[in-house]
């Protein structure tokens, strides 16, 4: 994960109502070195596994736009949490860390069902035309830097 607060460009989500979108925190690259390391890791942890289970996994996780740092995320987490005797792949390819990201409009039409909802996110630096919103836990939990709006004033 990145240890600087600016986000990806990378898009992966949008939710179908227009409303938020998703960008994950994994902005880095992946290489030959590094999903080397991690299929020896796997191997590992789970000697029983079939050795086609490591070629899927590998093209999965290419095509999946994976990253170095992901990839040891999703290894040392499946190592960890694993609750069969061994993994599928899919145990790998769900593992992401990723912030949702709202526009000014999408907040204020949360105000409908929360008249506070501007309490709960603030605009956050991102690469956009327009500021885009990450909730407080969000910017806590993942170090985001705030965005300086004009006339923008936090209640």
């Amino acid at each position: 994960m990145r240890s600087s607060s600016k986000l990806p460009k990378r898009i992966l989500a949008r939710n179908q109502d227009g409303g938020f979108f998703e960008v994950s925190l994994y902005d880095d690259q992946l290489t030959k070195e590094v999903i080397v390391e991690m299929t020896l890791k796997i191997k590992s942890a789970f000697p029983t596994l079939p050795p086609g289970f490591f070629d899927t996994l590998q093209d999965r996780i290419k095509e999946n736009g994976f990253t170095n740092q992901r990839l040891k995320d999703a290894v040392n987490h499946v190592i960890d949490n694993c609750v069969y005797p061994t993994p599928t792949v899919a145990n790998f390819m769900s593992f992401d860390k990723k912030v949702k990201l709202y526009s000014h409009v999408d907040i204020t039409y949360m105000l409908n069902d929360n008249p506070k909802a501007f309490e709960y996110y603030r605009p956050i630096k991102f690469n956009s035309a327009y500021p885009v919103y990450a909730s407080l836990i969000d910017i806590e939990k993942y170090n985001l830097e705030l965005a300086k709006i004009k006339n923008y004033a936090p209640k």
